[in-house]
């Protein structure tokens, strides 16, 4: 059934809104005067009014055009109102010429002289309409979509003034809440201080450590000079080892001021009996006391009488402060009152203490996570420069996808500049953990004594130089992606503690004994030979079994040449745009002698190079060097080997490159720094020959058309002609594509080394 107007006007939610705006029965104000003045400048119009509505009246905030005595007017009834109407309706009202409309028998139609009347709602973001914004003309007007933006840019103006008003008013109200309760809490620290004066001290000794030892030694030294002790002793509770951790011990008896750490078992000890009681423990004479374990090892040590009291926090005993002094009976009731509160202002110390230090390792962790948002914001999207659309590349994205929405663990594998941490940062923006942070360790560029306090954190002092705890990249990663790059390099006595956390979730710090619960994807990557690894005993298998859980395999530039134009043409955009350049055109020869080009450094070396060819590129085209970075030697089929198998590559390689020419300028002996005759001796030793049938300088024998077939683009290292002997004769002078003269060369007679 449909609502009347009256109806909507008193719906539940509308008027305690209005309520909160605190403006019912206020006068005018000058903020909405210069709203609706501005209304009649810009529409033309000599009235404008703000009103508001509640159950059964309208009041208004400004009337600005009105003669009086309609100027003073204050609230009118509801009855007939246009204002009714929108507000219940909560849509603009627009009429015309009010003689000619539905409203002309309405009694309050020309009350203010109107003949054409606009007016749209006051809303709130909740919807809620409190009142109208309207104006009103003398005489027949047709009015424009743009008077009513004018009007409802105007009524919104008025709800952020009426917000404003608000938020101003809440302030104020929770600022004399504050100040109220700052008061109260003012006056009980009064009344405190007066009726524990002898803990001022203790309390301004311990309030200002934020540090474990100082904190430690400072309570020492406080109850030094209100309770007298041969040794104190303070112990916390540590539910996982299911005993009490003596964290400081003090006095003449031992000697050292402070004692390393140890622990007391629960069972059959002074403060495990607190734990259970919750009561203090006075002791006059231990002699006559049996019942606690400690007892026998302190008469032995020359201490005769003790008082414990518990540590409570929020209800529970933490842990017991203790005083033991060589003197039967040296304490009494008195001092247990005294104790406790100085037992309370201790875990408030150590309260504080442990804030802070939550405090300072959140700072760390934002402060790092900070950085990771920063590069994931200039990160490009999934996929954006995994370019390529070779049957291998594709291979490779379909695994990406399919592994993506898991949770599984994915080793990434591939040679040096592959793209490795592309795949990586690809896989983490399709995974159900895209929104969290995606943190990166690289195991090979960590120093061995580092890299575990790096993977796990540290606690203060667990290691030289360790003034604060760390966070560790685990810890960091909880809920998102960690990143372990070059995860063959890992120190064998990490590899344990990785797999621990990958089996159990869980580690502790450096130094700590808190076992931290996280929630980590593990992606790795590593160029190195992992079964291999395996089998000499340099990596652990189980850890190898929970890395290679899902494998994606990265193949080598060389083995998708045909992505090359494409990848230029995507580093060329790239260098381009950044160095302000204009690249039109990239030749064919500049493809050819690219794809062509082993690439034993992978994508990153072409990057580099492409880069480089930007920087020397002139009038709109790439311009490449004389001649490519030589290959690493071995990096067409291995990461290493022995050092005459990298030379025989190395020198083979360079080779192939120069057509096996030995001497001369651009010959192998130059561009390896040898002299030709110290080439030769090691051509010999490593058993290097030219093959039968092999080109000069780079030209095929065959010509453009085995060029093509085999590379889709013509492959000529030079285009000028080289030098002539006995065993090259020119088949031919022909035109490439481009119509460049290019003399190609067969052997006819005797095969050679040099030339």
């Amino acid at each position: 059934m449909q609502r009347t107007d009256d109806e909507k006007i008193q719906v539940a939610e509308r008027l305690p809104t209005l309520q909160r705006t605190s403006l019912r029965d206020t006068p005018p104000e000058e903020a909405f005067d210069r709203l609706t003045r501005l209304a009649t400048t810009l529409l033309r119009v000599p009235v404008a009014l703000v009103s508001l509505v509640d159950g059964n009246r309208r009041f208004f905030k400004s009337c600005v055009g009105l003669p009086e005595p309609l100027a003073s007017l204050r609230q009118t009834s509801l009855t007939h109102s246009f204002c009714k109407q929108v507000v219940a309706s909560g849509e603009p009202l627009i009429v015309s010429d009010i003689r000619n409309s539905n409203f002309k028998d309405n009694p309050s139609v020309f009350g203010l002289g109107e003949i054409a009347y606009a007016g749209v709602p006051l809303t709130t973001t909740e919807g809620h309409a409190l009142g109208s914004f309207w104006v009103v003309d003398t005489r027949p007007r047709k009015w424009t979509e743009a008077d009513i933006e004018i009007l409802r840019s105007l009524a919104s103006s008025v709800m952020t003034e009426i917000g404003a008003r608000r938020m101003a008013r809440e302030l104020r109200e929770l600022s004399n809440d504050l100040q109220r309760l700052v008061k109260e809490r003012t006056c009980q620290l009064s009344h405190a201080e007066e009726r524990w004066r002898v803990l001022l001290q203790v309390n301004n000794a311990l309030v200002t450590c934020l540090d474990r030892e100082t904190l430690l030694e400072a309570i020492a030294r406080a109850l030094r000079g209100v309770i007298p002790y041969d040794r104190m002793a303070l112990e916390l509770d540590d539910p996982i080892e299911g005993g009490f951790k003596v964290m400081a011990v003090a006095g003449p008896v031992p000697s050292p001021p402070i004692v390393p750490i140890s622990t007391w078992p629960r069972h059959g000890s002074r403060s495990g009996w607190i734990v259970e009681s919750g009561l203090p423990v006075l002791t006059p004479d231990l002699r006559e006391d049996s019942r606690f374990a400690e007892h026998g090892p302190l008469i032995r040590e020359g201490l005769l009488s003790a008082l414990s009291v518990p540590l409570r926090s929020k209800g529970k005993v933490i842990g017991t402060l203790n005083v033991w002094s060589q003197e039967v009976g040296r304490y009494d009731e008195s001092h247990s009152e005294l104790l406790l509160a100085i037992a309370d202002q201790v875990v408030l110390a150590i309260q504080n203490l442990l804030a802070y230090e939550e405090v300072a390792s959140l700072e760390q962790r934002l402060e790092q996570e900070n950085l990771y948002r920063q590069e994931e914001c200039l990160a490009e999207p999934p996929f954006a420069d995994v370019v390529g659309e070779s049957a291998v590349i594709r291979k490779v994205l379909a695994k990406i996808r399919k592994v993506a929405g898991t949770d599984s663990t994915v080793l990434v594998t591939g040679e040096t500049g592959t793209g490795k941490e592309l795949v990586v940062r690809a896989i983490h923006g399709l995974s159900m953990r895209k929104d969290k942070i995606l943190v990166k360790v690289n195991c090979a560029a960590l120093p061995s004594g580092v890299i575990e306090s790096e993977l796990f954190g540290h606690e203060k002092g667990a290691f030289t130089g360790a003034l604060t705890r760390r966070v560790g990249r685990f810890e960091l990663a909880n809920g998102g992606t960690l990143f372990l790059d070059e995860v063959g390099d890992l120190p064998q006595e990490l590899q344990a503690k990785l797999l621990r956390v990958l089996q159990e979730g869980e580690f502790e710090r450096v130094g700590g004994t808190q076992t931290l619960k996280v929630n980590v994807r593990l992606i790795a990557a590593t160029n190195r030979d992992l079964h291999s690894a395996v089998g000499e005993g340099r990596f652990r298998a189980d850890l190898f079994y929970r890395l290679n859980v899902f494998p994606i395999a990265i193949p080598p530039l060389r083995d998708r040449v045909e992505d090359v134009p494409r990848l230029v043409r995507h580093f060329v955009m790239i260098y381009a745009s950044k160095m302000g350049k204009s690249i039109e055109k990239i030749s064919e020869q500049v493809l050819g002698k690219l794809m062509a080009y082993p690439w034993p450094g992978n994508v990153r070396e072409l990057q580099n190079v492409i880069e480089r060819a930007v920087i020397l590129s002139t009038r709109g085209r790439i311009e490449l060097d004389d001649h490519l970075a030589a290959p690493v030697a071995g990096a067409r089929t291995k990461a290493a080997g022995t050092l005459e198998e990298i030379e025989r590559d190395r020198i083979q390689s360079v080779l192939e490159r120069v057509g096996w020419r030995v001497s001369g300028e651009g010959g192998a002996a130059s561009i390896l720094g040898l002299k030709r005759t110290t080439l030769e001796a090691r051509m010999g030793k490593l058993g290097i020959s030219r093959p039968a049938g092999s080109p000069r300088a780079g030209i095929l024998p065959n010509g453009w058309r085995v060029a093509l077939a085999r590379n889709g683009t013509p492959r000529a290292a030079r285009t000028e002609q080289p030098p002539c002997s006995e065993s090259f004769v020119p088949d031919a002078v022909r035109r490439d594509g481009h119509g460049t003269r290019v003399a190609v060369y067969s052997v006819r007679d005797r095969e050679t080394n040099g030339g």
